[in-house]
């Protein structure tokens, strides 16, 4: 007869330390403290800058999609 293996689950927690840097953000120009590759202050600066990056193309987007929508309307 086999004997059951015995197992001890243990708790484990890993502590990460990151060191900070004072940084200016790309977008509003205000110092911040972050991590070596953060860029940004905030999440708003973060939205601001996806939004200019990629604007051309969601404008785009949504002109053909009303279009689109104005089409199937008049028929």
């Amino acid at each position: 007869m086999k004997k059951k293996e015995q197992v001890r689950e243990v708790h484990v927690s890993f502590v990460r330390r990151l060191r900070l840097t004072e940084k200016t953000c790309v977008v509003c120009q205000r110092r911040f403290t972050g991590v070596k590759k953060s860029l940004y202050c905030g999440k708003a600066c973060k939205n601001k800058a996806d939004y200019a990056k990629h604007a051309p193309e969601r404008r785009s987007a949504r002109m053909e999609k009303h279009r689109k929508e104005k089409g199937q309307k008049a028929q």
